[in-house]
């Protein structure tokens, strides 16, 4: 059984309660960084109140905070990948358990959705994944009058920024490109939108819409084509996904996966900006894309503002 409230941009808050289901006749798709897609057919609405007493119930047993000085040294080591032509891109990320045992979730969601009114705010819970709750501003796939579309979002500086540097501009690139080749393999005609700012809370991000006209897409097919995009996982893909095990060292689960309603219309999320709720603590988890022009510490300082952003949203009871 997965219990979820969401907030898409522009909308109010909506609670529902869905229930296992195949991935041929589902609602909803939720799948992990790794493993395999889930499907769930929605079976009522909830109140807010009934979704809330069951949040973040269980325990957590065991955590480790990584130092600065660890986090660079493993940024230090996909440069040296990234030096002997390896890989281009590979999007290191990190946890960050927070012990408490007097967060408020509802309050924190209320908080979110004030803070990031063009994310989409959800929470959920479930026997198996637990509770998670986050703010995540990337569209995976999107269906639109034309077709579909899927969002190239990558590059962070602090809001108000007057100039991105040559580094988040490649980096966001390399994501474009990406999205671009796999929905031209997919068919129909691909068409980019200028790269703009997009903001998202105290952080900007470099944007791009990647337009296809085909109609015809399997949703599914598109999503696992899509996922993980460079934003999330690194360039070439396979080679970075193969590498981040041996250097992150634990799991991401639910972060940089993916949400995806698939019924009436078509709205995909990659599960970012996410935190993952205990009865005694949050772990928070951020990441960014390491290049050739990266600096460890900057790349350490790009993460404590992403976890820092999402810590000064948790309300207290």
């Amino acid at each position: 059984m997965l219990s979820l409230i969401v907030q898409f941009p522009g909308e109010r808050p909506k609670a529902s309660q869905y229930t296992s289901s195949s991935l041929d006749d589902c609602d909803l798709i939720l799948r992990g960084f790794r493993g395999v897609p889930y499907g769930f057919s929605l079976s009522r609405s909830l109140e807010a109140e009934e979704f809330w007493s069951r949040f973040g119930q269980q325990s957590a047993t065991t955590w480790e905070n990584k130092s600065s000085s660890n986090y660079q040294d493993e940024v230090s080591q996909i440069l040296s990948k990234i030096q002997m032509d390896e890989v281009q891109k590979v999007v290191l990320s990190r946890p960050y358990f927070y012990e408490t045992s007097k967060a408020s979730p509802s309050g924190t969601f209320a908080s979110l959705c004030k803070q990031y009114p063009h994310c989409t705010v959800f929470a959920l819970f479930h026997e198996d994944f637990g509770s998670w709750m986050g703010a995540t501003p990337e569209v995976l796939l999107e269906g639109t009058e034309e077709g579909y579309r899927s969002m190239s979002l990558a590059g962070t500086r602090l809001s108000g920024g007057m100039n991105w540097g040559e580094k988040e501009i490649e980096e966001q690139k390399f994501v474009t490109k990406e999205i671009h080749r796999t929905l031209k393999n997919l068919g129909g005609h691909i068409r980019r939108t200028p790269q703009t700012t997009f903001g998202a809370g105290p952080v900007e991000h470099l944007m791009t819409w990647v337009n296809t006209d085909n109609q015809q897409l399997k949703v599914l097919e598109t999503l696992e084509a899509l996922h993980p995009t460079p934003a999330v996982c690194g360039t070439p893909t396979d080679k970075a996904q193969s590498l981040l095990p041996t250097i992150e060292f634990y799991p991401r689960e639910l972060y940089t996966g993916y949400i995806a309603w698939v019924k009436d219309r078509v709205y995909a999320n990659v599960l970012l900006r996410t935190m993952k709720w205990y009865a005694n603590g949050i772990q928070f988890y951020a990441g960014g894309g390491i290049t050739k022009d990266s600096v460890p510490l900057n790349e350490w300082m790009e993460t404590e503002y992403k976890i820092s952003a999402l810590k000064d949203a948790v309300q207290f009871k």
